[in-house]
């Protein structure tokens, strides 16, 4: 028992710690020198486990899973060089919001329920990895997509709540931290929009000298 115990301990550990290394090498790659995106890392790391800060009527963010993913995205924004940059992340994390606002409310919340072993936490990360590959093939555009547009439909989902008068059910921006859908979305969008396009690269004769 006290082996079996240890064996998951230790597998939940190195996933753990893949998934933090792939998440800096993402944060790495987005204008952020390694130090910037050490840095970030544990402070989102850190601040995920700090208590969730309410806001109004079962609204309440997580400040490791929503505040500093928002402001990185936020960021990449506004130091986009060009405007048609900015436009094309805006409008991939809008587009994201409406995929993701729709496949909440017309896919099954169990996985395995469509044929498909598919976690639900992980349709935001290819939603948007796909959204931005199409809308310009832009990391920074698939990463702010991933994140925003979860964020979004988190707060209509809240909203929802408010028109309806269903104060009693929560609503969590960036809920589980670094662990969450937002984190994971804009991560996994950043990498399953680079695989698509090494794919692609390949295919059309492989990468450019």
């Amino acid at each position: 028992m006290y082996i079996t115990n240890f064996s998951m301990l230790s597998l939940l550990v190195v996933t753990a710690l893949l998934y933090l290394g792939f998440l800096h090498r993402v944060l790495d790659r987005m204008r952020l020198t390694k130090t910037e995106a050490l840095v970030i890392l544990v402070a989102m790391l850190v601040a995920g486990f700090m208590p969730d800060i309410p806001i109004y009527r079962g609204l309440a963010v997580n400040v490791g899973g929503a505040l500093i993913p928002v402001g990185v995205a936020l960021y990449l924004v506004i130091t986009a060089d060009e405007a048609q940059e900015k436009r094309r992340a805006l409008l991939t994390a809008a587009v994201v919001a409406v995929l993701v606002y729709a496949t909440d409310k017309l896919l099954p919340l169990e996985p395995g329920a469509t044929g498909f072993d598919i976690d639900p936490l992980y349709v935001p990360a290819i939603i948007a990895a796909v959204t931005a590959y199409l809308l310009g093939r832009s990391r920074r555009a698939a990463f702010v997509g991933g994140v925003l547009g979860v964020i979004i439909t988190d707060l209509v989902a809240w909203i929802e709540n408010i028109v309806y008068l269903q104060f009693d059910v929560p609503i969590v921006l960036g809920s589980a931290g670094v662990f969450g859908a937002a984190v994971i979305g804009g991560m996994g969008a950043v990498l399953l929009a680079e695989l698509v396009g090494e794919i692609l690269e390949r295919l059309q004769g492989g990468p450019r000298a």
